[in-house]
């Protein structure tokens, strides 16, 4: 009989038998400790040597035991996250996107996301938190005064918030970068020549102090628009139960005088086109307008206007990113991660 030929995989997948991190690592060529951290997504791994491992894990049918992995090591493997139960968030578009990317990230990470209920608010982590099914939150559309976040710190239980509040507590924070947003956008227009121009965006609520974006992003371009001499108009909050293409036409019959509109309002940004042609208006020749809107529906709609791009994807992986560290650290000084975001420029702000 002939000896093995060197083409011959060397432990080929066994029906019947369970492949273990032994065997993937031994296919691979590589220690265990190796094959642990490409499960992990360790990023101290090099890509060929991952996608080896990979590899191996495939021809084997190797496939990853969370339950065992999460009893190894003390940890459920999985993240909680809790969005805020305001109506004026509930048709966000923004936060479906969200939803999907820190799913993904998570998994990336070898982590599950739990949805949890908005409803019973604080309640709600305490639960969870005494139950132990989660080896950390995320807290979404944070408030500025948002009641979570003592419950959060109460509870012991590593939490990143999706938000800037007026006071942390001492959790880390990540969000977009709204204070440069505004800064670039206004930029834009004095660079154009508009001295006169309009703000339409999220309605902010009351409760709680206000959505925290919405009232970062509108201060912020208050403030710069200030320094630049540029008269500002901000869309009246008697409005913020209209329709957004209502809203839209309520701020262009407030303001006839304006040159200029930045819109930073996922619906009102969608229907914005139809209205301007309902209205009979021409985007630049009638008015400039720029707007603040995610990367993924800009595309997805063809919003024809410049933006402010939010990469929800970066904005996501950083939430995770930072919340894994914390889990893994969790004495660690506490940190605040602003993601900046890019300026596309379109053809719908002119020179004046």
């Amino acid at each position: 009989m002939g000896g093995l030929s060197s083409d011959t995989p060397s432990r080929p997948a066994i029906v019947g038998i369970v492949v273990t991190i032994t065997d993937v690592a031994h296919e691979a060529g590589v220690s265990k400790t190796t094959v642990s951290y490409v499960i992990s997504n360790n990023p101290r791994i090099s890509k060929d040597t991952a996608d080896r491992v990979r590899q191996a894990m495939r021809k084997l049918g190797y496939t990853v035991n969370h339950t065992a992995r999460a009893l190894s090591t003390s940890k459920t493997m999985t993240i909680g996250l809790q969005v805020n139960a305001d109506d004026n968030m509930k048709v966000s578009l923004t936060r479906g996107a969200y939803l999907c990317e820190l799913s993904d990230c998570a998994r990336k990470q070898g982590y599950d996301l739990l949805l949890l209920s908005h409803h019973n608010g604080m309640q709600g982590i305490r639960d969870i938190a005494n139950s132990r099914k989660v080896d950390g939150l995320i807290l979404m559309d944070i408030d500025r005064a948002d009641p979570r976040i003592p419950v959060a710190v109460e509870s012991e239980v590593p939490t990143v918030l999706l938000g800037i509040p007026e006071n942390p507590m001492g959790l880390d924070e990540v969000d977009t970068d709204f204070e440069r947003a505004a800064h670039e956008l206004i930029d834009l227009f004095t660079e154009q020549h508009h001295q006169e121009i309009a703000l339409l965006h999220t309605p902010e609520g009351t409760e709680n102090g206000g959505s925290n974006f919405a009232v970062r992003f509108r201060q912020s371009v208050v403030r710069e628009a200030s320094d630049k001499g540029i008269t500002l108009h901000v869309a009246s909050p008697e409005d913020w139960d209209l329709a957004p293409s209502e809203r839209l036409r309520s701020t262009l019959n407030r303001f006839p005088n304006i040159t200029g509109l930045i819109i930073d309002d996922d619906n009102a940004v969608i229907s914005a086109p139809q209205t301007f042609t309902e209205l009979g208006m021409q985007v630049p020749e009638d008015l400039s307008v720029a707007v603040v809107v995610p990367d993924v529906l800009r595309e997805q709609m063809r919003i024809p206007y410049t933006a402010i791009d939010i990469n929800l994807p970066a904005v996501a992986q950083e939430a995770v990113d930072t919340l894994v560290r914390r889990i893994d650290n969790p004495n660690a000084p506490s940190v605040t991660r602003l993601v900046s975001q890019p300026l596309i420029r379109q053809h719908s702000v002119k020179s004046l």
